[in-house]
């Protein structure tokens, strides 16, 4: 080969290397999870009067989350085309899905996937929560996204785990597949690979009865869980969270109990601080424009060694949930495929 051909083979490959690693928003990085969210379809019966505010959430959340971790927004054709003005189109993925909160339909467990059935609860019946949960399958086949499926009912919503062994659900996935405490707690270390399991009483028995509007993880043996100015009720989850964690420290984040109607089915998750979105560097923490805005915030900055990163969710959270409710979270190949997706 000649000097010439080597210099510009040389150049060539430096500058190929410069658009995989610098040109791209998402960045392929084993510190960094991708987090997937989605508009309705702008043909959407359900979401037609809140469309323009899921919308103007999730553009800001992306933005929010772009140079830290990664993003990729779903949606279709015409929401695309609006998304396209505000978020560079290399973080856009074209798919209709059926519902917006896809935690729940989703997988737990980032780094060892796993997809239980998704509940009727939130959809009304089960033979819904089935076809919601169908059309993301398809849509996770297609893009070749691998992870283990269980036949048990529960919501993504209803698992938060520290990445590390311990996970936390409310008692309503004993309800949901007739299961004895034990026998839960086994399967849930036996089958996922966990080390330690607690089922706290859920704030919600008419509702999701999900656990993220309880408790997060902020770091491996800290929990962050809601105040819920009751004693006893409070009282109940820490001896729990205790009993299940050995050595845990337990904080408790203000709250404020909105009373806000937007569907009789759901109650308002405003005033929740509790409904992060944790990641290996980043918490995601909506805020509300409220009283307790501050003190939420600083609590949590004071108990973790990650950076607490407000999310303003006041657009959404009427609707019953917020920052987590609306991130799939996803990581190594299942990520890569994702991401170059959306580059594509």
């Amino acid at each position: 080969m000649s000097l010439f051909t080597t210099i510009l083979f040389s150049l060539f490959s430096i500058a190929s290397c410069q658009k995989d690693t610098m040109t791209y928003t998402n960045q392929i990085d084993e510190d960094k999870m991708l987090l997937v969210i989605t508009p309705p379809s702008i043909n959407n019966s359900y979401y037609a009067n809140a469309y323009d505010d899921i919308v103007a959430f999730d553009i800001a959340y992306a933005k929010h989350v772009m140079g830290k971790d990664n993003i990729i927004v779903l949606g279709d054709t015409e929401t695309l085309n609006y998304l396209k003005q505000h978020l560079p189109e290399d973080i856009l993925l074209h798919q209709s899905l059926e519902d917006i909160w896809l935690r729940d339909c989703s997988m737990v467990m980032p780094y060892a996937p796993t997809q239980f059935r998704y509940a009727a609860a939130a959809q009304g019946n089960q033979a819904d929560a089935d076809y919601v949960q169908d059309k993301f399958n398809a849509f996770a086949k297609k893009h070749d996204i691998q992870f283990s499926k269980s036949t048990y009912i529960l919501d993504g919503g209803n698992f938060v785990d520290n990445y590390n062994g311990r996970a936390i659900l409310s008692d309503r996935f004993l309800s949901d597949n007739n299961l004895t405490y034990q026998v839960a707690v086994n399967y849930l270390i036996d089958e996922l690979g966990l080390n330690e399991v607690a089922i706290i009483p859920n704030d919600d028995p008419d509702g999701l009865a999900h656990a993220d509007g309880q408790v997060m993880f902020i770091d491996d043996n800290t929990v962050a869980v809601t105040d819920y100015n009751e004693p006893a009720f409070q009282n109940d989850i820490n001896a729990e969270l205790r009993a299940a964690f050995p050595g845990i420290n337990i904080i408790k984040i203000p709250t404020i109990v909105d009373t806000t109607v937007w569907d009789p089915n759901f109650g308002s998750s405003c005033g929740i601080h509790i409904n992060s979105t944790v990641t290996e560097n980043y918490i995601y923490m909506p805020i509300f424009g409220n009283t307790t805005d501050d003190q939420a915030l600083q609590l949590v900055r004071d108990n973790t060694s990650k950076t607490v990163v407000p999310i303003d969710a006041s657009l959404v959270c009427r609707m019953g949930g917020s920052v987590r409710c609306l991130s799939w979270q996803v990581v190594g190949e299942n990520a890569k495929q994702l991401i170059a997706a959306a580059r594509k």
